[in-house]
């Protein structure tokens, strides 16, 4: 039997006590990785603006890191495209377009509409559980870590749908899609809490996909995805922070 993709997010495969059959020593991260993961989180998170110039010195000094360590990290996250070198200035943060809102958000509704198509009438006892569980995840305004909680959540829910499919082609596409959406989610959840309102729309959908209708759980997605990019544009243009310095149509975008 194929086994099944894993999801981007879950919870990692369960490790092995020291002196367990099986065990070895735990991996310790490297000072450059663990900098890597506290600066690419403030940037994911938000907590670093899109669109502020920054540096080497500050970044070291703001999260406690190594100024070596901080180099190594500033270096990764200008090769992911997070940070952009500025000469004799420091780096820019990656700035928020609305061509990535809309590029994006219409990527994911060719591919999530038709993963959900295709997952109607197919999700098994376990799946319909797994997906239960992962609905019922909250947030709290304004907190951060219950945010990434809740979005960890949500993105296992739709991939979770998406592996119904049997296609990991498909759930890897919409895995990264996903990753690449998560800095405009915190944006979008920054405005109002949506909590309940997400959790009825999975419910919603869960119903359509146990009762194999994907005409309404094609439905349903199309709304559910509209409903998040008006989330998002609504709070970039009511942050003054973000509507000063970081929203752009995009250099290669006309009107």
């Amino acid at each position: 039997m194929k086994p099944k993709a894993s999801i981007a997010g879950a919870s990692p495969v369960p490790v092995l006590a020291i002196g367990e059959p099986g065990a070895s020593a735990p991996v310790v991260k490297r000072q450059s990785d663990q900098a890597f993961d506290v600066l690419y989180r403030a940037i994911v998170r938000c907590e670093i603006m899109p669109g502020a110039t920054v540096s080497e010195a500050q970044l070291a000094e703001r999260f406690g890191l190594a100024r070596a360590s901080a180099r190594a990290a500033v270096d990764r996250l200008s090769i992911v495209g997070m940070l952009r070198p500025v000469h004799r200035r420091g780096y820019i943060v990656k700035p928020i377009t609305l061509r990535d809102v809309n590029d994006l958000f219409q990527l994911r509704t060719i591919i999530e509409v038709a993963a959900n198509r295709l997952a109607a009438g197919h999700v098994d006892e376990f799946s319909l559980r797994r997906l239960d569980r992962a609905c019922s995840q909250r947030y709290r305004l304004g907190d951060r870590d219950s945010e990434s909680k809740f979005l960890q959540a949500n993105s296992e829910f739709h991939l979770t749908v998406a592996m119904v499919t049997g296609n990991d082609r498909l759930v890897a596409a919409l895995g990264q899609i996903l990753k690449e959406m998560e800095r405009l989610i915190h944006i979008g959840l920054s405005l109002r809490n949506r909590s309940e309102e997400i959790h009825q729309e999975h419910q919603s959908l869960i119903d359509a996909l146990a009762g194999g209708d994907a005409d309404e759980a094609e439905r349903l997605t199309r709304e559910e995805l509209a409903a998040s990019k008006s989330m998002v544009l609504d709070s970039l243009m009511s942050s003054a922070d973000l509507r000063d310095v970081s929203i752009s149509y995009g250099r290669t975008e006309h009107s």
